[in-house]
């Protein structure tokens, strides 16, 4: 038997030449930059861009800031000159019992001269006032415990500019203790977490210099360095007779004694000293000559000012309304820029 040797067809080679498989092209085209841009005019644009953009915010910046500023404006800045009494003035004045008369002017005492027509109330009932049409006056409220929690965010939203907040007082029984208010230093600190200004106060009773002092140093103890952006104010009250207050036969010169010891001593400890006081202390309690580096917070419920001493704030209303808190609330105008 004779053997095929020839390999199958199936494994036979062929014998014509093969062309080589095609090769796909893996090589990324470059990516065309806007507007057919060079790397390096693109690369320019872009840091002209970021310094365009970085302009813009500074800018804005400066305008709010601007406009804070020019909102915030005031009667009085640091240097704003006053105007003073002059010998012979008259200081117009009406009581029930006497009507109409006029008392001597403290000659070289600050005295008022805010214009009626300047004043403004808008439809929340907050008073502000203008000079040659640009605003000219902050506005405020001042608390205590009796207006309970506030929500101090919602309070500045409202348009509320600084609040004033009682640190304590002395009771007006016998034995005039000394007491702190309850909600004090978390007001303090709410409200300017709320980034509104504050200042402060302290309800008095006292009826000798020495107390006053021990009220002025109680009030320093407790802010223990606390800043505070408007004053600290001295607030003796007259109380209802009925109530047979400790107060009741302080005279003239004693009263003003103990308010300048208390605004000396707060003022000695770098805060900036404050009387608050109606008009009628004022013309026939305190001796205001006696308290010449001393700013007036003026306590009045009606549309306009009377008072004819000079006064920084104007307590206008103690039944006011705003947002934030329940309940009435003392409202305030300052025309000072204690910034």
């Amino acid at each position: 038997m004779t053997e095929n040797l020839s390999p199958p067809a199936a494994t036979q080679e062929s014998s014509s030449p093969q062309s080589p498989p095609e090769r796909k092209n893996t090589e990324k085209k470059p990516k065309k930059l806007p507007f057919n841009l060079s790397k390096k005019a693109f690369a320019l644009l872009c840091v002209l861009l970021g310094v365009i953009i970085l302009l813009t915010s500074t800018l804005s910046v400066c305008f709010v800031m601007l406009y804070q500023s020019r909102r915030h404006g005031a009667v009085y800045e640091m240097d704003s000159p006053l105007t003073y009494a002059q010998k012979g003035d008259r200081v117009p004045i009406w009581n029930p019992d006497f009507g109409y008369g006029a008392l001597p002017a403290l000659e070289d005492v600050a005295i008022s001269t805010y214009k009626g027509e300047n004043f403004r109330t808008d439809s929340k009932g907050l008073k502000y006032y203008y000079e040659n049409d640009q605003l000219a006056s902050y506005t405020g409220i001042d608390i205590s415990s009796f207006n309970g929690d506030i929500d101090f965010q919602t309070v500045k939203n409202y348009g509320i500019d600084f609040v004033i907040v009682r640190l304590g007082g002395r009771g007006y029984g016998a034995e005039g203790v000394i007491f702190e208010d309850d909600y004090a230093m978390h007001n303090l600190k709410e409200a300017r977490k709320a980034d509104l200004m504050v200042g402060a106060y302290f309800f008095s009773q006292a009826i000798t210099v020495d107390e006053a002092i021990e009220e002025a140093q109680f009030c320093l103890d407790l802010l223990d360095g606390f800043y505070l952006d408007y004053p600290l104010a001295f607030d003796w009250e007259n109380i209802d007779p009925s109530e047979n207050p400790r107060t009741e036969n302080v005279d003239a010169e004693t009263l003003t004694n103990c308010a300048r010891a208390f605004c000396h001593t707060v003022n000695e400890a770098g805060y900036i000293p404050c009387l608050y006081t109606d008009s009628k202390k004022a013309y026939m309690k305190f001796d205001l000559s006696k308290l010449e580096n001393v700013d007036i917070w003026y306590a009045f419920y009606n549309d306009e000012p009377d008072m004819y001493y000079n006064y920084m704030m104007w307590q206008y209303s103690c039944t006011g309304y705003v947002e934030g808190i329940e309940g009435d609330v003392d409202l305030n105008i300052c025309f000072k820029n204690y910034k």
